[in-house]
């Protein structure tokens, strides 16, 4: 695979973009029916003295470098273009890979990967491409309100080198590669060799700096950029929010503890007392110029490399992660220069918290790992539609009357982002979307939801048909491979949300709640082939016996099923009704009986052979798992220690009898059960003990989430070692305190003891 960036001709380019445009109705790949349309909208906005159409773009990266990339980003509603950024040395090799992002994101590329005058070439093409679409799409009524943004880095040296300074002439005043384009588009499209191009690209820069860049270094350049008659954003480090702060928001707020950082990278940067009078002083020098000075909060994060995915020691982290900490930032910035600073934003900025920061006063806001999820540059669509139905929630005809409580809104949304769950380290569920085939030129493309599903349930088709309003349809799809919709509707463990590509938007589609909706709200008159003449078995009614009897009646057998117990649904018969009420297993056996199926219950079965020598042609065994899983520990046998099966049948017989306090063990979604019923049953809050952290319970996070807002107690990193006991008692458990260890077969680290 090549890894060299190759950038086109112009005049191949211009003939891509406008050959397919005709033909195809898309550019680059991307359809029309994506294209952000101009029109008039209430995020317009001014930013150095120029007409900005809407507040977002991408930030300088990946997204910026290739102008076919910038066309991209514009085509989708990104009138902030922020540029990749360029330095002296523009030879370098860029280590493969350099991007990691799976959830927040990872890099280790900081720098561009071409020459600066391929770079310098890369904008003016994108520049004039632009321009030419514009009236090639028919906007050309609308005001272009596109601003380029210059980043340059990385220190005093090199900006003022000759190159640097060519680079920034060139986009200063770009008349004569703009005048080559002119003769290009003579010969190819002369329809736009008139076309007025404006040779003024970019009158604004982003300064980058390395980490560890000097104070006085940083003011340097800065004051030479203002002098240069640029208007200047200066890129700051998150950790100027100090490290006990950052730490403290990764590892207790957010669950990130598998972050470590270094104390040099902190003391290395920036320090907050320096920031503070530094903005001001340069804030003032801009005000004396008539420019703009601003911050851009924030740079990425430098760490240990603890994920081993990327080259190298250290990675630079980004997205969702970073955005509490910047915002916190933000906020302390803000408080202390009394509101008097312009901020360029970019940390895990996306869809969802658009408004949120737009409403903080920050302009522009920019985004690079959003980019990168499914969707692309097309995810703005979502950025757009979300801020416009913010504001008109608000009743604010514009970003004025949206920001005119900037302060009490920023204060709030920097606290909000430290309790939010959507940057919580566990709210990410989601696995990648990949399936474990391969995929030939000739294939086609296998939905991640239906792939991960144990069922392969043909997700895409039954929730197709609901939001098409035809529920029997979907129940029909449903039916094709699960012959329990009504249970799995509330207990299915939903590995297809897992894999659900909206995790890459805002969170998953609702698949297990969406099939018991079709299985509550949908009748399907099923028609079983023509009687075989055979008679099957079928020893035991849970899941399997259910399943095994439904195809078989379909396939047109004869079945009989015989259950010791005195009701069908074998284990999940035992689940507390708030998790599985009993109509919704005895509305999937109904459907059954409608088949033919006859069921014997209180019918224990001795031998298979006894059936086969009732006439039966076939016996199926689907005999379940009815014994108890023990702790081995001292006191265990004995009155007031249940296990979970013991406890469930009591309870469902009514006899379950417990004290006041109850004490559960275990962290995944029978445990979660148990806790739910005692609490219910006692009145008082259970407490449950675990031997690793709430991040690695097996247990759905929605069933912890509900079991602590009843009022309940999770112990984390506890181990049981005995039971106590005052005759015939239970008085106590001893517990031993674990720490995580290196990872298990599984994946999760081991818990292990702490002597003392």
């Amino acid at each position: 695979m090549p890894t060299e960036l190759r950038p086109l001709p112009f005049e191949k380019l211009l003939r891509w973009a406008l050959t397919e445009l005709r033909e195809n109705r898309s550019i680059f790949g991307i359809p029309r029916e994506l294209f952000y349309e101009p029109r008039s909208e209430p995020f317009s906005a001014e930013i150095f003295g120029e007409a900005l159409a809407t507040p977002i773009g991408p930030s300088a990266g990946p997204h910026t470098q290739m102008s076919q990339n910038i066309v991209s980003a514009w085509l989708c509603g990104g009138r902030f273009i922020e540029l990749k950024t360029v330095q002296i040395l523009d030879d370098l090799t860029i280590p493969r890979p350099c991007i990691d992002a799976a959830d927040e994101g990872y890099n280790v590329e900081w720098s561009q990967e071409l020459r600066l005058h391929q770079s310098a070439r890369e904008y003016i093409h994108a520049w004039a491409l632009i321009h030419i679409l514009r009236k090639a799409l028919g906007w050309d009524q609308y005001p272009m309100a596109t601003v380029f943004n210059m980043s340059v880095g990385y220190n005093l040296e090199g900006i003022k080198s000759p190159a640097i300074q060519g680079f920034l002439a060139q986009l200063s005043d770009a008349s004569e590669a703009l005048g080559e384009i002119r003769e290009i588009l003579r010969r190819e499209a002369p329809e736009f060799a008139d076309l007025e191009i404006p040779t003024k690209i970019s009158k604004s820069v982003t300064l980058s700096t390395m980490h560890g860049c000097p104070p006085h270094e940083i003011e340097a350049i800065a004051e030479f950029l203002l002098e240069k008659g640029f208007h200047t954003f200066v890129k700051l480090n998150p950790t100027l929010l100090g490290k006990d702060r950052v730490m403290r928001i990764l590892h207790d707020h957010l669950g990130f503890r598998e972050i470590e950082i270094p104390d040099s990278v902190f003391e290395h940067d920036l320090q907050y007392e320096d920031a503070l009078p530094l903005i001001r002083r340069l804030h003032k020098k801009a005000q004396d110029l008539g420019l703009t000075f601003g911050a851009k909060l924030t740079n990425t994060l430098a760490m240990r490399n603890h994920r081993e995915v990327l080259p190298g020691e250290e990675i630079y982290m980004s997205g969702r992660a970073l955005y509490p900490i910047t915002m916190n930032l933000f906020w302390r910035l803000f408080s202390d220069l009394d509101g008097d600073i312009h901020v360029s934003y970019s940390a895990g900025a996306d869809a969802l918290n658009l408004p949120t920061v737009i409403s903080c006063g920050a302009l522009p806001v920019t985004a690079c790992t959003d980019l990168l999820k499914p969707g692309g540059y097309a995810r703005f669509s979502q950025w757009l539609s979300e801020l416009r139905e913010s504001m008109r929630r608000a009743g604010a005809k514009s970003l004025a009357e949206f920001t005119e409580n900037r302060a009490e809104n920023l204060k709030k949304a920097a606290e909000e982002s430290l309790k939010n769950p959507r940057y919580k380290k566990n709210f990410f569920l989601g696995e990648l979307p990949k399936i474990p085939d391969g995929l030939s030129f000739f294939d086609c493309i296998a939905a991640p939801c239906v792939a991960a599903c144990p069922a392969l349930q043909d997700v895409p088709e039954y929730v197709g048909h609901i939001a098409r309003g035809d529920l029997r349809a979907s129940l029909v799809t449903i039916l094709a491979r699960n012959p329990l919709p009504a249970v799995t509707g509330y207990v299915c463990p939903a590995f297809c949300e897992k894999r659900c590509t909206r995790w890459n938007y805002e969170k998953p589609v609702a698949i297990r709640a969406l099939k018991r909706f079709a299985a509550e709200n949908a009748e399907v008159e099923l028609q079983p082939a023509p009687a075989t003449g055979k008679k099957v078995a079928v020893v035991g009614a849970g899941p399997a016996g259910l399943s095994c009897a439904f195809y078989l009646a379909l396939a047109g057998v004869e079945v009989t099923v015989f259950e010791a117990g005195a009701e069908p649904g074998g284990m999940i018969s035992l689940a507390p009704a708030f998790r599985l009420p009993k109509e919704a297993i005895l509305a999937d056996v109904r459907r059954l009986e409608k088949l033919g199926v006859i069921f014997h219950f209180r019918s224990p079965v001795k031998s298979a052979q006894e059936l086969l020598e009732q006439g039966f042609d076939a016996v199926f065994l689907g005999l379940g798992f009815p014994e108890e899983a023990k702790l081995g520990i001292p006191g265990e046998e004995g009155p007031g220690v249940f296990g979970a099966l013991e406890f469930f049948r009591l309870l469902g017989a009514g006899k379950a009898k417990l004290g006041q306090k109850v004490v559960v063990i275990g962290g995944g979604n029978t445990a979660m059960d148990a806790a739910r019923a005692a609490w219910r049953l006692t009145k008082n809050p259970v407490t449950v003990i675990y031997r690793r952290t709430r991040a690695e319970m097996p247990a759905h996070p929605e069933e912890v989430e509900e079991f602590l807002r009843e009022g309940n107690e999770l112990l984390e990193l506890v181990s049981p070692v005995r039971i106590l006991r005052e005759g015939e008692k239970v008085s106590g458990v001893v517990c031993v305190r674990n720490r995580l260890g290196e990872p298990g077969p599984d994946g999760r680290p081991k818990p292990i003891p702490i002597p003392g």
